[in-house]
């Protein structure tokens, strides 16, 4: 793997993230804060921890005060160069966007993307505009008007749906990562068990 990843919208190079993973390992992923792009060589994201995920949701809250650049028509992959293909996955919260390297080098999300991919952003709906003390400081992800007082739940400057942190759903999500997690450990130490227990039963048969 190459230890510097060029940005796949401006070609800076991006900031190595070392996040904890399970089992005590370490996930890597790059980032670039002005385009508020993540870069995933793999599915990281399924391997890092309850603390791994935090400090990659305060990373990208910190880097939300900076001015955003635009992403361009063509994407680029850090490690072949080639284009990257938008295409459309599927979370429990819904249908998300990726941009995938061809050649299965990994795949770039926006800040906004990941976020609602992990059940933190969401759209604005028509229940959210009877409570407006839950739409403060939100601000339209495609133009980056500031929004205070919604009428609809479209960005009155730019039609862009409005999404919002939805604080109820990330705290669901972040419980959610940590189950599947435990499932996936009592299944792989289940068959650990029914293994010994074949081997025991080979030796004592002997």
């Amino acid at each position: 793997m190459s230890t510097v990843a060029r940005c796949p919208n401006c070609a800076a190079e991006m900031a190595r993230l070392s996040l904890a993973a399970h089992y005590g390992a370490v996930v890597e992923i790059d980032h670039c804060a002005a385009c508020r792009l993540l870069w995933f060589d793999q599915m990281e994201t399924a391997n890092l921890t309850h603390d791994g995920l935090l400090e990659l949701f305060r990373l990208i809250a910190a880097s939300e005060a900076a001015a955003e650049r635009p992403l361009g028509e063509r994407l680029q992959c850090p490690r072949c160069s080639g284009p990257l293909e938008r295409i459309h996955n599927m979370s429990r919260y819904g249908r998300m966007i990726h941009f995938r390297c061809r050649k299965a080098d990994g795949h770039a999300v926006t800040h906004a993307q990941f976020l609602a991919e992990k059940g933190l952003l969401r759209n604005v709906a028509e229940a959210d505009l009877a409570q407006p003390n839950r739409l403060m400081a939100v601000a339209c992800r495609q133009c980056g008007a500031p929004l205070h007082a919604l009428r609809d739940c479209n960005c009155p400057y730019c039609g862009a749906p409005v999404v919002m942190l939805d604080i109820e759903r990330a705290v669901e999500s972040l419980a959610g990562h940590d189950r599947e997690r435990q499932d996936v450990d009592a299944q792989k130490n289940a068959e650990r068990d029914a293994l010994i227990e074949r081997l025991m039963a080979t030796l004592d048969g002997r």
